[in-house]
């Protein structure tokens, strides 16, 4: 009799035990609860073969981006660029196992793509705006003088002052880093003039001219064709000290970052054929 009790024991603390099972393929793990039944779950990592393709992966390049596209596309398959040109900002997510008109699709196997930004168009983008005294000034011109151009391609009858005028500017400004301005003029040639003074001295000792505005040449993405950007100098003098603060405003850098990213988005359609999208996923 006791030996009956045990093989029933037995029996049922093995059955109160987790057990595997297979589910068309996928292991699941039967597991008994506090009520006396049971819950399950699945594990489709241990399967020996994947139901489907899923995840996201990240590229770097557009050549890569459009043969992953190429390799893994089925109905469904479509690119949604996120797009803000104004705050520099360009994204693209190919869904693979997306949406058909006719049929639901998982919409979970995907490929994301950030176009990666010059150094140079980084540079200029992030200076932007930003307020510099003279010195300061003068180095971010001489670091980046290798953009600056002195004609815009599409309307050569505009000139713009040449890199080597910059150069110059530049050292002017150097020079005069301890000098006190106190007025500026506007010159016929349309540049501005300073007029400066030594530190105790209101005697006007010198002038320092400087353009309206420059043109520079710059790729907004690597690999990609550059765009010419119009640029405003500013400045400002301090009228209690007569500190010279100076700064410069792009003109409308957004659409040639919205030129680039059209540009890619031509290629995609001509060599995935897969539809494009504006919006966010």
């Amino acid at each position: 009799m006791s030996t009956e009790k045990n093989i029933v024991e037995s029996a049922i603390e093995s059955a109160a035990k987790p057990f595997l099972i297979d589910v068309g393929g996928t292991p699941t793990l039967l597991m008994p609860d506090h009520s006396g039944g049971w819950s399950h779950k699945e594990l489709p990592q241990y399967r020996q073969v994947p139901l489907r393709k899923t995840g996201t992966v990240v590229l770097h390049q557009l050549d890569s981006l459009l043969a992953f596209v190429n390799e893994h596309k089925q109905d469904g398959t479509q690119l949604i660029v996120d797009a803000d040109y104004a705050q520099n900002r360009v994204q693209f997510k190919a869904v693979i196992n997306g949406h058909t008109g006719a049929a639901p699709g998982f919409g979970d196997f995907a490929a994301l793509y950030q176009p990666m930004k010059t150094v140079d168009w980084s540079n200029w983008l992030e200076s932007n705006g930003k307020k510099m005294g003279q010195e300061d000034f003068a180095k971010f011109l001489q670091d980046n003088i290798a953009n600056i151009a002195g004609q815009n391609p599409a309307d050569t009858s505009r000139q713009y002052p040449a890199a080597a005028d910059l150069l110059e500017f530049a050292s002017n400004l150097e020079m005069t880093s301890t000098v006190r301005f106190r007025s500026s003029t506007k010159v016929q040639n349309g540049q501005v003039q300073f007029e400066f003074v030594e530190e105790g001295d209101n005697n006007t000792k010198g002038r320092l001219e400087m353009f309206e505005k420059f043109g520079i040449g710059l790729q907004p993405f690597a690999g990609g064709d550059a765009y010419f950007i119009e640029a405003f100098l500013r400045f400002r003098i301090d009228r209690n000290n007569g500190e010279l603060k100076l700064w410069y405003d792009l003109n409308r850098p957004d659409r040639s970052l919205e030129s680039a990213t059209d540009q890619m988005i031509e290629r995609v359609k001509a060599e995935s054929g897969v539809p494009v999208y504006f919006g966010k996923v």
